[in-house]
């Protein structure tokens, strides 16, 4: 079916007259000649059998006409641009990689492997998007989550990643004036106790552990694990962290951990996929890769 539309040159030259009231002005802003732009104008006019410009001497006026029509006809050259930058800027479906981690495990150990990965296939497109609520993720938009442990996807693929340990730890400056070396696991009760307040059994179950009675565990509690962490880096008390999340500062001497090695817990960290992409190639090359690398801190 043949479309009764004008063309495109028209409608732009039409579209940049109006808004500049000039052929000259729409001309230089279209990078054509004064009588181009007046022979797209005049055809158009043809086109629609309507006047919609009134050529008064040197000046422009918009008819009644012109006004309606270019109102109709903005929102159109509008969509059709979005439209095209879109599809410009769409992604690859074969090489975009979209991975959802949570923030505080994907900074201290996802990071550190994805510069890896990249150097070694380098074809991909790595989007990493945060797994702030597990109930709003969309499989259509999302390849791969990390996580820690539980179902967040119906009908998922899951893959074990690394299992959980956890060591107390705190600021140099929290034990100065005590010999660190005399300390033992049962000594933490002497200093405040820094929570997390999705972890509640935390202290219990490094308590029970560590062979010690479960007691009191007053302290300060944070939203994330970010916050826990500097928490126990300015001294405000002793924290149980993840040795992934922690690793870092107690290289660097920011922590330290004199109350005993580090313990497994029962938890564990999972990479999981739709089951309908479980054969999408770039989510069969990140699973294998990382899976291989898990292991290396």
């Amino acid at each position: 079916m043949r479309r009764y539309i004008p063309s495109s040159t028209a409608l732009k030259c039409f579209e940049a007259s109006v808004r500049h009231l000039s052929f000259t002005r729409a001309a230089q802003e279209l990078h054509l000649t004064q009588s181009a732009v007046s022979r797209q104008i005049r055809n158009l006019e043809e086109f629609l059998s309507r006047d919609l410009f009134i050529r008064l001497n040197k000046r422009l006026v918009l008819t009644s006409t012109g006004a309606a029509y270019y109102k109709e006809v903005v929102p159109l050259l509008d969509s059709m641009e979005n439209a095209s930058l879109r599809m410009l800027h769409r992604e690859d479906e074969k090489t975009t990689l979209t991975i959802s981690a949570l923030p505080t495990f994907a900074s201290y150990w996802l990071m550190p492997k994805l510069a890896a990965f990249e150097k070694a296939h380098p074809r991909f497109q790595i989007k990493v998007r945060s797994l702030d609520d597990a109930a709003k993720i969309d499989p259509e938009s999302i390849d791969i989550i990390l996580h820690y442990g539980g179902d967040h996807w119906p009908r998922a693929v899951s893959h074990h990643l690394l299992s959980e340990r956890v060591v107390a730890v705190c600021a140099p400056s929290l034990l100065e004036g005590r010999e660190l070396t005399g300390l033992e696991p049962k000594d933490v009760v002497d200093f405040p106790m820094l929570h997390l307040s999705s972890r509640i059994n935390a202290w219990p179950d490094w308590m029970v552990a560590q062979d010690l009675e479960s007691g009191s565990f007053a302290g300060p509690s944070f939203a994330h694990f970010h916050m826990l962490l500097e928490a126990a880096k300015h001294g405000m008390g002793i924290a149980i962290l993840p040795t992934i999340i922690a690793g870092q500062a107690l290289a660097a001497g920011d922590l330290i951990a004199p109350f005993g090695d580090s313990v497994e817990t029962p938890h564990e960290y999972l990479l999981s996929y739709p089951a309908d992409k479980a054969d999408l190639g770039q989510v069969v090359t990140f699973r294998d890769w990382l899976l291989k690398h898990s292991d290396i801190m």
